[in-house]
């Protein structure tokens, strides 16, 4: 259909707006637009489904101030770009405010992205909102990037100086670009590594944010301290050697972080505990206790060790055997097929407690619901039907394999119509002794 939209960009209040590409007259905007979807959408939510004016669009996330930035700099259409620039603008003047969201939405008829787009009705409904606020704007006409001369024989109008825009001081022929600067600040570049890319110093880059966001070179380096103390503490503990590499600093500067931190919330910092070391006779020792019988759980409270440095020391017991990951996840997958835990022991040729402690980990995660409602065929059995299969179940005395082979269903479907019948059966049994209570008492 020609009238069908198939991208809109949309920028929320305040100081948005919002504009229709159509591939028939914007195939190069559409492009560049989807191009910067794919390479830089927010990871969480991620793609959702939003429907918009009875058509679905697959919808996606975006750091605003780089998109406008790429809108104003990479996007050939004039109005767009004139959009762009006057919502940069507001969001500078008002910088002590949190900029507003901004989306990118394909048609489906027209892209499908990967992985495939999930429900997520929170933000669909984030965004529904805003398009009923929205103020469309007209891409307007495609601008180019060689200026024609004019005929010979005709004099060009002459250029009029515009007394209230000043120009623009670019400052060194090959020096920093201020908007991608910006951009790759909202992105979450380390400071090092915008000014190794741009070729400028890092008081630049600090003052550039002072002036586009109200944040000093300081609050920057305390959210930086903050974010080292946090990792230092977090569960399960990172080793030094983790922290200094996703935060590119040295061992002084994590021990700094972690002090300023603590003074500023008078917390006492507790150091970390060492793994304690077994002389050579204390393994002995522990040898020989195993030997005699004693748990190994009475050697750890013993010694003050964890089980990793038993295991370390000692080594495994020599019936134990490392259950791969590979065989968990499928005795997960049996799980979910409906197979009871002694039924997937017996496949597996594993414990039923390894079992257990496998499908306890993820059965109520929601990949396993999903996958519980796809292999439960659901309704597939008349009323009479599901009678019959679960009387032979409960009162004839026959196996679930034999009835839910018999009759076309997986066990996890015959095992919710044994429930469900269980449970009416003790509804009928409590409202049969209420009427008898209640007769007695008259």
């Amino acid at each position: 259909m020609a009238d069908t939209v198939d991208l809109v960009v949309l920028v929320a209040d305040p100081a948005g707006f919002a504009a229709e590409i159509f591939r028939a007259n914007h195939e190069e905007i559409l492009s560049e637009l989807l191009k910067d979807a794919l390479l830089h959408y927010r990871r969480d939510p991620g793609w959702f489904e939003v429907t918009f004016r009875g058509n679905r669009f697959f919808t996606c996330q975006l750091v605003t101030i780089p998109l406008l930035a790429f809108i104003k700099k990479r996007v050939p259409a004039r109005q767009l770009q004139a959009a762009a620039e006057k919502t940069l603008a507001q969001i500078r003047q008002y910088s002590d405010m949190n900029d507003p969201a901004a989306w990118i939405m394909v048609n489906a008829d027209y892209f499908t992205p990967l992985p495939r787009p999930g429900v997520n009705l929170w933000h669909a409904r984030k965004v529904k909102n805003a398009l009923e606020k929205a103020i469309f704007t007209e891409t307007g006409e495609i601008t180019e990037q060689v200026t024609k001369s004019a005929p010979a024989g005709i004099n060009a109008a002459p250029q009029i100086k515009k007394e209230s825009a000043p120009e623009k001081t670019t400052g060194r022929k090959n020096g920093p670009d201020a908007d991608k600067v910006m951009e790759r600040v909202m992105l979450g570049w380390r400071v090092k590594d915008i000014c190794k890319e741009q070729s400028c110093s890092e008081a630049y880059v600090y003052n550039l944010i002072k002036k586009r966001k109200g944040s000093s070179a300081m609050d920057y380096r305390w959210k930086q301290w903050e974010l080292i103390s946090g990792m230092y503490h977090a569960e399960p503990k990172m080793t030094l050697e983790e922290i200094e590499k996703a935060c590119g600093v040295s061992r002084a500067v994590i021990y700094h972080a972690i002090k300023k931190i603590a003074e500023r919330d008078g917390i006492e910092i507790k150091p970390r505990e060492h793994e304690r070391k077994l002389t050579p006779g204390d393994v002995e020792a522990i040898k020989f206790k195993l030997s005699q019988g004693v748990l190994r759980k009475d050697i750890l409270t013993a010694y003050s060790i964890t089980n990793d440095t038993l295991i370390k020391y000692v080594g495994t017991h020599e019936d134990y055997r490392v259950i791969p990951e590979e065989l968990k996840e499928y005795a997960v997958r049996l799980r979910v097929q409906g197979k009871t835990l002694q039924e997937t022991a017996d496949i597996l040729g594993v414990t039923v407690a390894t079992v257990k402690r496998a499908w306890s980990k993820k059965k109520y995660s929601s990949e396993i619901k999903e996958k519980r409602v796809k292999y439960d065929n659901r309704n597939v059995l008349s009323k009479r039907d599901r009678d019959q299969a679960v009387n032979a179940v409960i009162h004839d005395g026959h196996t679930r394999k034999q009835i839910y082979t018999q009759y076309g269903i997986n066990a996890l479907t015959l095992r919710r119509y044994i429930r469900d019948a269980l449970k009416r059966e003790a509804e009928v049994l409590r409202e049969d002794n209420t009427e008898k209570d209640g007769q007695e008492k008259l």
